[in-house]
């Protein structure tokens, strides 16, 4: 994958340099970020990995990469950055894993009774509402 391939869009840069969201938190998606495995299993087969190796270490190397590279460079640089980011792999499968997006927009909601409506309309994640609860 090539770095154009995954870049941001001229609407979403003006997006992030003109448009003030006040106290709206915007949480960014990277979808299809399992695409930047087969970038990782790439570069770790190039150092000498096994195909095996490679293979089970590409996860935490895409996204060791991801951490330094020009998306979040970007985000980091703009007038009106996201509250935070989200990497979500495989979401083209049945049983994608939307718990990391669950879990962020809890977290980035600052109102407590914001809080809690997200995470009552959360009841399928037990663990989720417990979690919050608690706090």
């Amino acid at each position: 994958m090539d770095e154009a391939s995954r870049s941001f869009t001229a609407g979403e840069f003006k997006f992030f340099s003109q448009c003030d969201t006040g106290s709206i938190p915007v949480i960014v998606l990277f979808t299809k970020f399992d695409a930047f495995y087969d970038v990782a299993y790439g570069e770790l087969k190039s150092k000498g990995k096994s195909i095996k190796d490679a293979r089970a270490l590409a996860p935490t190397h895409a996204e060791k990469s991801f951490a330094n590279g020009p998306q979040l460079e970007f985000l980091k640089g703009v007038r009106w950055p996201p509250k935070c980011h989200v990497c979500l792999p495989n979401m083209d499968k049945d049983d994608a894993d939307c718990g990391p997006l669950i879990e962020r927009t809890a977290g980035t909601l600052d109102s407590d009774v914001l809080q809690r409506l997200f995470v009552s309309t959360q009841q399928i994640n037990l663990e989720l509402c417990m979690k919050y609860a608690v706090e």
